[in-house]
């Protein structure tokens, strides 16, 4: 029982970590796919909408998947969503340029970050449920155990980043950018290979009525409040240290993108998890809504007065706290019989709202007034959702 406790809580985690590896694999170089495939004055919008549309289109695979994961078992989407995200970040590893094939470019390129957030959506549920079922530890350390995959995930994309932009130069530019998109699809077969190998959930039974109905009607209330709580600490992550790259660019600070990056994803790894330990000590509210206080309070020193590259790691050390909680808030609200849907759905749904960030930031004139503007509104939001949910 303990190897098989081991071997599904490692597959459910490594999937989760290529999860955040695969759909933030663009972060850092979203200036650069904006001149390759949106050229001209939208370039900067062009960039940013690759990180959109995967978000976008996760909530379908949440829907697809959750419902698989219920229905026939956790196991049996799990590797069905590696290998799709996998293969499409492949897929774009290999196309042509907007100067070689035109709009059909980022047409192209648009499609394929979409496809790759079905299969992306359909992750987080499953998985999650699977560890938070196997796990014999207390709730709010499993949650946050979960959570530090997608960080880790996004740590892992930025020091490969970093090892390759310095190691080849200018070359990274030219062709370098299409090997680091590739590695997304040989880094999750690791976690193929452990999921053909893995066993099922030991809580989960086909369930007595259908989970979408169970999720959508009957528990519609606390899906719209977990919906709320997620899509406010989007509005957060994707209006700050997810958008790092853009940002530094815009304050003609370049040169510290790969430095902050890294570092800020390293910060958020340590702080999903330690919001799971403090919240033994303090309550999980306490921590959930008092971090994003302190990171609010924090912000416009960090964005405005003083951006450096401490001041912008820290930004990203306290907003993180919060996410180590999400888990263990959305498992005591769905039952194992629609667990893997109400999760997936909460988190998706928010992020499909609380991904639009990046865009909204870039409607205001000035880039740091409006990281802060829109990270303002998150808080509000994360934090009523959060506190409403008993």
């Amino acid at each position: 029982m303990a190897g098989e406790r081991a071997l599904a809580i490692a597959s459910a985690y490594i999937g989760w970590v290529m999860d955040g590896y695969d759909a933030l694999l663009v972060t850092p170089i979203l200036p650069l796919l904006g001149s390759l495939f949106f050229p001209g004055q939208y370039s900067n919008l062009g960039g940013l909408s690759t990180l959109v549309a995967t978000l976008v289109m996760r909530p379908l695979g949440s829907v697809v998947m959750g419902y698989v994961g219920d229905r026939a078992g956790r196991r049996v989407g799990l590797m069905a969503t590696t290998l799709g995200y996998s293969l499409s970040a492949l897929a774009i590893a290999l196309m042509p340029p907007y100067v070689s094939i035109g709009a059909a470019a980022p047409a192209a390129v648009l499609a394929l970050r979409a496809i790759q957030g079905v299969f992306l959506g359909g992750e987080w549920g499953p998985g999650t449920s699977m560890i938070m079922e196997w796990s014999r530890w207390r709730g709010e350390i499993s949650s946050a155990f979960a959570q530090t995959g997608y960080p880790l995930g996004a740590l892992a994309a930025s020091l490969v980043y970093s090892a390759m932009s310095a190691s080849m130069g200018p070359a990274f530019s030219d062709f370098g950018w299409r090997i680091y998109m590739a590695t997304g699809a040989l880094a999750a077969a690791l976690a193929f290979a452990l999921r053909r190998r893995s066993v099922e959930s030991p809580l989960w039974r086909k369930p007595r009525r259908n989970p979408l109905a169970a999720v959508f009607l009957e528990s519609s209330a606390d899906l719209v409040k977990a919906v709320a709580m997620t899509t406010g600490l989007f509005l957060v992550y994707y209006s700050t240290y997810l958008i790092y790259s853009q940002y530094l660019k815009y304050m003609g600070l370049a040169e510290l993108t790969p430095l902050v990056m890294t570092a800020s994803t390293a910060a958020a790894v340590v702080s999903v998890f330690l919001g799971g330990v403090l919240s033994l000590a303090v309550g999980h509210r306490a921590v959930f809504v008092g971090s994003l206080a302190a990171a609010l309070a924090f912000a416009p020193y960090a964005l405005m007065l003083n951006p450096s590259a401490a001041s912008l790691v820290v930004l990203a050390f306290l907003e993180n706290f919060a996410m180590g909680l999400v888990p263990y808030l959305l498992a005591r609200r769905f039952g194992v019989e629609q667990r893997a849907t109400g999760l997936g759905v909460a988190y998706n749904w928010g992020l499909l709202i609380g991904g639009w960030a990046p865009l909204l930031v870039g409607l205001f004139g000035s880039m740091p007034v409006g990281m802060v503007a829109v990270m303002a509104a998150g808080v509000a939001v994360a934090a009523a959702g959060a506190i409403s949910l008993r």
